[in-house]
């Protein structure tokens, strides 16, 4: 099993509702989590009152002038708003938790929660940092579950994988750093081919989402790395 305190974290953008706030500081704390980042919201006494046992995680809460800044240096990064807000050229691919967890998200990343406004979810940015797409099956007439709830949800899915044989456990994934160094390279590649500039942003996006997803190893990252060289060496 994986220790999941330290690689597991949750995100709560601008939360409306402190209740809330204490809600899902008890369901951490009930999952054996403890790094809660709050976007712009300051905590206040109904949400410590709330917290029940989870008080010290909002005694340690980080606070955020943005999610940019939240989630800086996590691998994974997966949002939980409504992924039919779109409008992007290429369709942002929803997964559930139970699947989530078992094939991407106790592989040893860091992993980042994103939650979103209880009114209005994330916005188009936001949801543009995200390179994974949570889904809670619910009622078709009534499928949006309160902020606190689809926390707790999503927390019991990672302690039932992580207890059980479903987890892929893998040491040698690319960080950050490396997914970001793929990342730039495609991107320089883009430029050298003159792809369209005004849709390079949206389609960087879509393949930050495909190398998350791939789980790509240190030797792949060195093997794809030397490929994208010699091809843009060519294309010099």
């Amino acid at each position: 099993m994986l220790d999941l305190d330290k690689i597991i974290s949750v995100v709560l953008v601008e939360p409306k509702y402190q209740g809330n706030i204490g809600a899902v500081a008890r369901s951490m704390a009930n999952s054996g989590i403890s790094d809660l980042r709050i976007v712009k919201t300051p905590i206040e006494t109904e949400a410590i009152y709330r917290s029940m046992h989870g008080r010290y995680i909002l005694e340690n809460a980080k606070i955020f002038n943005s999610l940019k800044e939240a989630v800086s240096g996590f691998e994974i990064i997966a949002g939980t708003s409504d992924i039919s807000k779109s409008g992007e050229k290429f369709r942002r691919v929803p997964t559930g938790p139970e699947e989530f967890w078992s094939t991407n998200g106790l592989t040893g990343q860091k992993v980042a929660l994103v939650f979103g406004r209880e009114d209005n979810g994330l916005n188009y940015e936001e949801l543009g940092m995200c390179n994974f797409f949570l889904k809670i099956i619910g009622n078709p007439e009534y499928p949006v579950y309160n902020l606190s709830h689809a926390v707790a949800i999503i927390l019991y899915e990672m302690i039932k994988a992580n207890y059980s044989c479903n987890a892929t456990i893998t040491h040698d994934l690319i960080g950050r750093d490396k997914i970001d160094t793929l990342a730039g390279r495609l991107e320089e590649l883009l430029a050298k081919i003159d792809y369209n500039e005004q849709e390079i942003d949206t389609l960087m996006n879509m393949l930050n989402r495909i190398i998350a997803r791939a789980n790509i190893t240190d030797s792949e990252f060195f093997k794809i790395m030397g490929i994208m060289r010699q091809t843009i060496n060519r294309l010099q």
